[in-house]
């Protein structure tokens, strides 16, 4: 492998005199992410994915500091780099733990070694042709071993026929095996086979149909191996006497609530009636679904990357799978839904855009008190979203219904209700469906789809 201090004076000879393919670099990075150094830092693997596909893809004017610090840390436009050193103190961390990655066993059979000189943020990818068997070789003095002569000793006839040993030498071939092994070892491999036929048919029969709908729901947001997002909404804790989103007449009623400005990381603003602030508070439902939701995902192996207020820079988003929690105080619930067939309208409301323009609502949503008997609530899946992958969104118009929309697309019994819906549908269309629950303490105690739509 080559020295920190070498990499300087050799990557750029290597870059121009060696191609690599992007598979074979898209290879390398994965597995580098998926290493120990790297998989409990999401922020490193954000920063080294962007570089390198930024790389590959020829975009090196936002491989400076400032781009790099927009697009990876969600940096404003306007800030100031010298007062602000997150993105040269995160590549210094990178270049570290490239260094170590390297140094391991994890990186012994990877033909590409992906390189940040020091002085710039723009990575090179240097051939690793040595292997850990050469390298061996190398250090015995690059030459192949003599075979050990090994005595054998003849004309002794054992009182007992027993099997006698095959000695093997480096050079010799395989002994090839008896009829009867041969035989012995095809039946076992047979018995094996059904025995493995039988377990899984069986699976499938008991298992599998009580969770088909639940699974083709899930299957876009799952599979793969980009990481998962969550974001969840946040509420201010004090809000300004009339919300900009609010209905100030019945004809507004009809139009899709206006989506805001995103919310920024700056600090709060201060007036003398009033202190606005994003990011101070969370529903009570929207963090049941967080737990829900998150539990429902390790069962795949699949461990979340949770967001919330304005920690999720649009850098994160393309090509991720995006999991949307909560409806009016979530700013990426809004933005993906204001064009679809059903939509939140600003009198907190659904409002279907085509056909009757039904209209869906709980009038006492502005109280969330126990009196609340029953709550709507939608859940839409985009297949090509804006940020460039699935995203399923989970969204009650109270915090009561957005527990209740957890429970059910977690839940394969409840899941049976999309079962009128073909499974390719499910696997691959755009679907929104438009849901009720009935509740006591703002507990759910039932849910039924009452409207949806597949594209």
């Amino acid at each position: 492998m080559l020295a920190i201090n070498e990499i300087e004076t050799t990557c750029e000879r290597s870059q121009g005199e060696l191609e690599h393919s992007s598979e074979q670099i898209a290879e390398t990075l994965d597995q580098i992410l998926r290493s120990t150094r790297f998989k409990d830092s999401q922020q490193l693997q954000t920063l080294l994915r962007f570089v390198v596909e930024e790389t590959i893809k020829g975009n090196d004017e936002n491989l400076k500091e400032r781009m790099i610090g927009i697009y990876v840390f969600g940096r404003r436009p306007d800030y100031d780099t010298t007062e602000d050193p997150i993105v040269r103190s995160r590549m210094g961390l990178l270049r570290k733990r490239l260094a170590q990655y390297y140094e391991g066993s994890a990186a012994e059979q990877s033909s590409v070694q992906i390189v940040i000189p020091n002085g710039t943020y723009r990575p090179v990818f240097v051939s690793r042709p040595i292997t850990k068997g050469k390298r061996t070789q190398s250090l015995l003095g690059g030459t192949k071993p003599a075979p050990m002569s090994i005595p054998v000793i003849t004309n002794i006839v054992p009182a007992i026929e027993t099997p006698q040993p095959t000695i093997v030498t480096p050079d010799s071939p395989p002994a090839a095996l008896s009829p009867f092994r041969r035989w012995v070892g095809f039946k076992a491999a047979s018995i094996a086979a059904v025995l493995a036929v039988v377990l899984v048919g069986a699976w499938w029969f008991f298992l599998r149909p009580q969770q088909q709908e639940m699974d083709a729901l899930w299957a876009p947001i799952i599979k793969g191996k980009q990481p998962v997002y969550i974001y969840t909404g946040t509420m201010p804790v004090y809000e300004p006497e009339s919300p900009a989103d609010e209905a100030s007449s019945p004809a507004d009623l009809y139009w899709p609530i206006r989506v805001p400005e995103p919310p920024t990381a700056d600090l709060p603003k201060m007036g003398p009636n009033q202190v606005f602030s994003y990011g101070e508070g969370m529903l009570t439902g929207s963090v049941y679904a967080d737990i829900r939701v998150s539990a429902f995902l390790s069962k795949y192996n699949r461990t979340p990357v949770m967001r919330s207020g304005p920690d999720l820079p649009y850098m994160d988003l393309k090509g991720s799978p995006l999991i949307l929690i909560g409806s009016f105080d979530n700013y990426w619930t809004r933005v993906m839904n204001e064009s679809l067939p059903f939509y939140f309208d600003r009198g907190f409301g659904i409002r279907e855009r085509a056909g009757a323009h039904r209209r869906w609502h709980n009038p006492l949503k502005a109280e969330m008190t126990p009196r609340m008997m029953d709550d709507y609530a939608l859940v839409f899946r985009v297949m090509d979203s804006k940020a460039g992958a699935p995203v399923l969104a989970i969204a009650g118009l109270s915090t009561c219904g957005t527990h209740a929309v957890a429970d059910f697309v977690t839940d394969p019994v409840q899941m049976k209700a999309l079962s009128g819906i073909p499974k390719s549908d499910l696997l691959s269309k755009n679907i929104e469906l438009v849901l009720h629950t009935s509740l006591v303490n703002c507990a759910p105690t039932s849910v039924q789809v009452i409207a949806s739509k597949v594209w």
